[in-house]
């Protein structure tokens, strides 16, 4: 274990006389009883050795305290003592309950470096940071042998894992402090309407209180039920076809469900490898756009374009796909295959939004789960309750429908109309020959289902209860959705902008496509200019689902699309309303989570009014929790240390004078956005009134809220197409993550309000809303050393994402381009390959102690991002070197340097609690390292931590330079 350094605290006096030293050298406290200068009277003998005697057992009882305090600590963050004289420490980390490290016996912790100043911070917020730092702490342990133990111990030990939790950090507390303010904005706005002439702030806040209330009075949403969602499933079945039918013989080849029918119990537990193969696909999805991962660039690209002699053309069918798929994708529902607007990156111009198209994503996670023989047993049974919930209520309406009619007929004869009523009597002898009213039903000779062809299949209305019509049919809308997820690409080819990016005419990809109609598709959505190409991600999809769709009937497709629609969104429905029951009953197996428990529907209701007046909330949090003066220093940190970044850009060893070069201009074109968006401006309440002007809220309408809000953003979505991106738009809304990201799939619960920060590749932008610019990560108030601590560390880390494995294949320009030379890329492998090894060799503990190692090919990104933390201590340095004012403000109780809190103040943003099976998941899938290996294996490869510190030389915390890594 690392000794203790000795103190360079400069005092003034010691706390006893130096035997050796001169009267006017020192004086001690205890001279004026022991040494007086005259004698002392009898009552100045007593009450001196009172003093003395109280004086010592003060001490006695504080040494007493300290030793029970610092026991209590280690018993409560599971210390222990092994054999061989040797402490055990506990340590939490982000994968895993507890890590244990052995090291010698426990030292005190060394004590401040640097000269005493006598400025000291008293201001409320000084102070409250001061109580927090010193709470976090555990002095027990020598920060030299683990600085994670020391910064964040006491953090812990306070703290527990909410039972609906698998993990709780210092991010989480800042969601929840954001959540609380924004519920506080709630509660204080006025349920009443506002008026004609209302301004537009009221308006705003009328709508974001409508958005909410609707969403929270589940009470309302039980009552209406289906409904909503009924009059959706109609339209489909109006303009495609029927789902209700008879099981044909024909399409035999579609049903395969005895190969898992009756594999599911509800002792079923998700494979962990599944699990993590869907955070996989999601983190990869996230990476096109926010970078992070380094993509491959391929050898060859996808396949091209294919002929289709398989394909049998059918006008009329083609004509019904084509309306369907326009109809639901403006509703934000996937099927078949999927257009998304997006950056050109792979040409001249990367912010001119340009059209490409992807392959089909289903009700599950991802395509490793259609091979999970239990999960499809499960979602048949789900899809087969979802329709027949659905197939259910629509016969009650066409029967209404068939009665109406018949009524009509009747009052036309009373009317003196003879001829109606030779139709009445035939209607009803055909009635008395269909046992199920009204007549005719789809499936009969005279309105048939429709094979491939165009043909109908001439069966009759099956006698079979819905049900069990139901359960035939789901098991092949499963086994088409499985046979879609087979044909299309991995998600690291799919999101991989390499090998997605191939760009094709759009009269070719017409071809491509036969079932659809192009221009009538995109005529739906009146884009302002005609697409010239289409960048198809994955080739090779288009003649599979061609061929799939060929050979599937009608009704197997149109239960297909109402499925779709359906579980897109049955999360606007009611909790007891039996499709939102279904949908949920999946997501709980999915998720784990333990049958029977409550939705939180504040969280739920939070998270809408996010993805439907996002904005306006934006603004409202802004108001309360940031300020003018907040984004201002903001932008001051991050662009001190971007041009520390660029400084040191020439100085870099192993980047010769051209990458250097290329690099500091791509530095400089890099834009910082902090707080909250311009577009709309965030901060003003007309355009905010403007921008959902065509947004109708209704506060006892929740479902048509979520459609409105829907069929708005699409809108505005395709209405960019072909046109520049305005740079003054975001990703993100100011009070979390979410935002014009608008991957919708209703997974409310997961998504709700989380803070971050990111970096967009084509975009060259780093962003950092007001959501994360909360304590522990950032307050104006404090002492400059700990905002460049820890916000500084977050805006490094972006900043040095764009010189990453990634990142550094962005050019200034965000287009995807070889900008540095052979050997620099030679060279930065090189040095990215050590991190990874590094960080392979770091682990978590699994359920049953076991060791599972960090993948450091898959955190190697996010790994070399987290080392900027040197270009943010540089920056501070600088900051530091060019104020004109003397010295630092001091925090009272804290006898640390200004270095010692720059990365004290960095650790304590990664502080957290983490149960192992979320642990496994994590260290598995998640490109960013544990919370522990971010804080320690950061530091263990700078020199100024080591020298703040005093770190010797081959302690955990300094490894030797041959197990050291720089990059940056």
């Amino acid at each position: 274990m690392a000794q203790p350094r000795a103190s360079t605290d400069e005092e003034n006096a010691p706390l006893l006389d130096n035997p050796n030293s001169s009267p006017s050298e020192s004086s001690s406290p205890l001279k004026a009883i022991f040494s007086p200068s005259r004698p002392l009277t009898l009552l100045e003998k007593v009450l001196g050795g009172l003093a003395v005697l109280l004086l010592l057992l003060a001490s006695i009882f504080i040494g007493l305290f300290a030793g029970a305090e610092g026991l209590l600590k280690k018993e409560r963050n599971g210390h222990g003592h092994g054999h061989g004289g040797k402490t055990e420490y506990a340590t939490s980390t982000f994968t895993a309950t507890t890590t244990s490290y052995g090291t010698t016996t426990v030292i005190p912790a060394p004590g401040p470096t640097g000269k005493p100043d006598s400025k000291l911070c008293l201001t409320p917020e000084c102070v409250i940071l001061s109580s927090s730092i010193l709470q976090s702490l555990n002095q027990s342990v020598d920060p030299c042998e683990d600085f994670y133990e020391f910064a964040t111990g006491g953090w812990q030990a306070s703290h527990s894992i909410p039972a609906d939790r698998g993990l709780y950090g210092a991010f989480n507390e800042v969601n929840d402090n954001n959540k609380n303010i924004l519920i506080k904005v709630l509660d204080s706005i006025s349920s009443d309407k506002p008026s004609k002439d209302a301004s537009a702030d009221e308006k705003n806040l009328a709508k974001l209180k409508a958005v909410y209330n609707s969403c929270i009075d589940i009470e309302h949403l039980n009552e209406v039920g289906r409904k909503p969602l009924i009059q959706l499933t109609d339209h489909i079945v109006d303009i495609f076809g029927e789902f209700d039918v008879d099981s044909l013989s024909s399409s035999d080849l579609l049903d395969e469900s005895a190969e898992w029918k009756g594999t599911f119990d509800e002792s079923y537990t998700v494979p962990a490898d599944l699990v993590a193969s869907a955070e996989e696909a999601e983190q990869l999805r996230q990476s096109k756009k926010t970078g992070g991962v380094r993509w491959e660039v391929p050898s060859s690209r996808a396949e091209g374009v294919q002929e289709f002699y398989e394909y049998r053309p059918n006008e009329e069918r083609e004509e019904r796909i084509t309306k369907t798929l326009a109809w639901l994708h403006s509703r934000g529902v996937q099927g078949l295959v999927n257009f998304e607007i997006e950056g050109d990156a792979g040409g001249e111009d990367s912010q001119v939004q340009s059209l490409w198209l992807y392959q089909a994503f289903g009700g599950l996670p991802s395509k490793e789960y259609y091979e999970e023989k239990p999960i499809l047993d499960l979602y048949q049974s789900v899809v087969a309750g979802i329709l027949t919930d659905i197939a259910e209520h629509t016969s009650i309406r066409e029967r209404k429908d068939k009665r109406d009619l018949l009524s009509d007929l009747e009052v036309a004869v009373e009317l003196g109309q003879e001829d109606a009523k030779g139709l009445i009597e035939e209607l009803l002898e055909a009635a008395e020959e269909e046992d199920n009213w009204p007549w005719p039903w789809p499936g009969s000779e005279r309105n048939g289902s429709k094979d491939g062809n165009g043909k109908h299949d001439g069966g009759k209305t099956s006698k079979e209860p819905t049900d069990e019509r139901m359960e035939k049919l789901a098991a092949k809308v499963v086994h088409f959705e499985r046979e879609l997820m087979r044909a299309g690409a991995d998600p690291e080819y799919l999101f991989n902008p390499h090998y997605a990016y191939n760009p094709y005419s759009t009269k070719t990809v017409g071809k491509m496509l036969p079932f659809l109609d192009i221009p009538t598709y995109l005529s739906t959505f009146s884009p302002r200019s005609y697409p010239v190409n289409i960048t198809v991600t994955h080739p090779p999809y288009l003649k599979s689902v061609t061929n799939l769709i060929d050979k599937t009937p009608d009704h197997v497709l149109s239960g297909y699309f109402v499925t779709r629609l359906a579980l897109t969104y049955a999360s606007a429905l009611g909790p007891k309303v039996t499709i939102r029951q279904e949908k949920k009953r999946l997501d709980d197996v999915l998720k784990g989570i333990k049958k029977g428990t409550e939705e939180n529907r504040q969280d739920v209701c939070l998270n809408w009014v996010d993805e439907i007046v996002g904005f306006i909330a934006g603004r409202e949090f802004v108001r309360e929790a940031f300020s003018p003066e907040a984004k201002a220093e903001g932008e001051h940190i991050i662009n001190s240390i971007v041009k520390a970044f660029h400084e040191k850009l020439p100085h870099i060893p192993w980047m010769d004078a051209e990458s250097a070069r290329a690099a500091q201009k791509k530095a400089e074109a890099i834009i910082p956005k902090v707080g909250y968006p311009l577009y709309p401006n965030t901060t003003n309440p007309e355009s905010l009134e403007n921008w959902y002007g065509r947004l109708d809220i209704k506060e006892n309408d929740f479902f048509g809220n979520v459609l409105g809000s829907t069929l708005l953003e699409e809108s505005r979505t395709w209405l960019g197409l072909g046109r520049k991106r305005n740079r003054d738009s975001w990703e993100m809304y100011p009070q979390s993550e979410l935002g014009n990201l608008h991957q919708r799939d209703w997974d409310e619960a997961d998504t709700a309000l989380a803070v971050n920060a990111y970096y967009s590749p084509p975009d060259g932008e780093i962003v950092f809303p007001a959501g994360i610019l909360q304590p522990p990560f950032y307050s104006q108030a404090w002492p400059a050393h700990l905002r460049y601590g820890a916000f500084g560390a977050v805006a490094a880390h972006e900043l040095t994402h764009a010189f990453d494995n990634s990142g550094s294949q962005y050019d200034e320009r965000g287009r995807l381009r070889d900008w540095w030379t052979k050997q620099t890329v030679k060279d930065f492998e090189e040095r990215a390959q050590c991190v990874a090894r590094q960080y392979s060799k770091y682990y978590v503990f699994d359920g049953e102690g076991k060791k599972v190692y960090v993948n450091g090919n898959l955190t190697n990104g996010e790994d070399i991002a987290d080392s900027g933390l040197a270009q943010a201590f540089l920056a501070w340095q600088n900051s530091v070197s060019s104020s004109s004012s003397k010295g630092s403000e001091k925090l009272p109780g804290l006898d640390f340097s200004d270095e010692q809190l720059f990365f004290l103040a960095f650790a304590r943003v990664w502080a957290q609690l983490t149960r192992p099976a979320t642990a496994v998941s994590r260290v598995r899938t998640d490109p960013h390292s544990p919370p522990y290996w971010r804080a320690t294996g950061t530091l263990k490869n700078l020199g100024a931590f080591h020298e703040a510190f005093g770190c010797k030389v081959g302690s955990p915390m300094n490894p030797p330079k041959k197990d050291q890594c720089e990059l940056w």
